[in-house]
């Protein structure tokens, strides 16, 4: 959704060139309008986000890339997530279109996959909201904001448990580890921010 305010403050005496000046930035605005408007509403592009349930979403990347890679990992409309903006799934929505999927994960995101005949948990690279670290502690290591690929470095992976039987979990109902920064994992991704404000103030004067 984009909101534009246009402010024009203009005496009733005004000469041609100020109408003239109106008339410009409308124009030059239009098309603005009329791309956002088109790739807002652009059925079966699984860059664009799915706006209309109202609810913010993301997914876990179906590529595994090295932690130097995790910040251009997402798809247009989605970033690299932090745990603290998906922290509680039941918020949000699984984009199932973009997202790995499971057997049995439904409309949900997945715990583990088939691999080999077996199965295997599924982790992603996840934002920690701490400093730059490549400390061997989950929720502290971030590959050094994320531009290390070295094995001797680490950074922080989650996922959703795939056990019932009991234990704890590290944060809410993720699990959370930490994964040399060469290794290969998911990236789980959060959609941004669909609500775009423009705001114009245009002050024409009869001089």
């Amino acid at each position: 959704m984009i909101g534009i305010r246009l402010r024009v403050h203009y005496h009733c005496q005004a000469p041609l060139r100020v109408l003239f000046s109106v008339a410009l930035l409308s124009v030059m605005l239009l098309p603005m309008l009329t791309l956002n408007r088109a790739r807002a509403t652009t059925p079966g592009s699984p860059a664009v986000p799915n706006a209309t349930s109202g609810v913010r979403q993301y997914y876990l990347s179906r590529l595994y890339v090295r932690a130097n890679e995790a910040l251009s990992a997402c798809a247009e409309g989605y970033h690299f997530a932090s745990i603290w903006e998906i922290a509680d799934p039941s918020a949000l929505e699984y984009n199932t279109a973009l997202g790995l999927p499971s057997p049995d994960s439904g409309q949900g995101p997945p715990t583990a996959i088939s691999l080999f005949g077996s199965p295997f948990v599924i982790h992603g690279w996840i934002r920690t909201g701490y400093a730059s670290s490549i400390s061997g502690v989950a929720g502290w290591g971030n590959c050094g904001e994320w531009s290390s690929d070295n094995s001797s470095d680490w950074g922080t992976v989650a996922n959703l448990p795939s056990s019932w039987t009991g234990g704890e979990q590290d944060v809410g109902v993720w699990n959370t580890e930490v994964r040399a920064c060469d290794t290969y994992n998911c990236v789980w991704c959060v959609q941004d921010d669909s609500v775009w404000r423009v705001f114009l103030s245009l002050v024409l004067r009869n001089n």
